[in-house]
């Protein structure tokens, strides 16, 4: 036999080799395979969490035409404010609300509302944040000892009530919900329909004057006008509110006041 030629045993250590690296590979793609798995699965359960913790939106919503608040969340990916599950929306109307629409001291409209106004909102674990409907929404809600305060008022004084919460409703439609704190502290204890009707023109046109004063500054001369034009239904003879009517800036065709 040739003293080149492969014994038995050679080929049999090599086959071993072979067969050895074969496994390691093996082993080695596994662990390759689990390793991704348990990355994954982790990164998931993190993502979950991140989710849970951060991504939990809810808030409150009021639609001014109907005098409803209604509560709303869904979960959103954090930082992107991607929304990743449907709305859920629960009717949460405060009971003086209930009471006004129910006992006609507010006509509201035979309809779905279409308008919702945002009240307040929340992300995750951050404080809440109200918006200016909350500057109505919080008297809605005002409980003293377990009544609902604006309720009651609205129950003693009826005539009082049936010449207010129109004007309220009024300011939330335009969305001058800034106003509507002060009024009311201007009027719950007011005794009689005169005196409301005076107490509440006079504010609000002071108020007008100097927020048609600020739009104009601002250039906003036809947010200006509407304002204008809506307070001066209420307030026709307020000497005031003619001046700035007199004082309207013209704009020339080319846009220059």
């Amino acid at each position: 036999m040739s003293a080149t030629s492969a014994s038995p045993a050679s080929d049999s250590s090599a086959t071993k080799s072979a067969g050895a690296t074969r496994k390691r590979k093996r082993l080695a793609s596994g662990y390759q395979v689990l390793l991704i798995v348990i990355s994954s699965l982790i990164m998931a359960g993190l993502l979950f969490v991140m989710i849970r913790t951060f991504g939990y939106v809810e808030g409150t919503e009021f639609a001014p035409k109907h005098f409803q608040t209604r509560r709303f969340s869904f979960y959103e990916i954090p930082l992107v404010h991607w929304q990743i599950t449907p709305i859920h929306r629960v009717s949460t109307t405060p009971e003086t609300a209930r009471y006004l629409t129910q006992s006609k001291i507010l006509t509201m409209p035979n309809s779905i509302p279409g308008r919702w106004d945002l009240v307040e909102i929340r992300h995750g674990i951050q404080e809440i944040e109200p918006r200016d409907p909350a500057l109505l929404v919080d008297h809605l809600r005002l409980m003293v000892d377990g009544k609902p305060t604006w309720k009651q008022w609205s129950k003693k004084n009826p005539k009082l009530a049936k010449q207010f919460w129109p004007t309220i409703d009024k300011l939330a439609d335009r969305e001058l919900y800034i106003l509507i704190p002060r009024l009311m502290e201007l009027t719950r204890d007011v005794e009689d329909v005169a005196t409301l009707k005076t107490t509440v023109a006079d504010y609000l046109a002071e108020e007008y004057v100097s927020l048609i004063r600020d739009m104009r500054d601002a250039e906003r001369h036809e947010l200006a006008d509407d304002l204008l034009a809506e307070a001066l239904e209420e307030s026709p003879d307020n000497p005031e509110l003619q001046s700035l009517k007199k004082d309207r800036p013209t704009v020339d065709p080319a846009g220059q006041t």
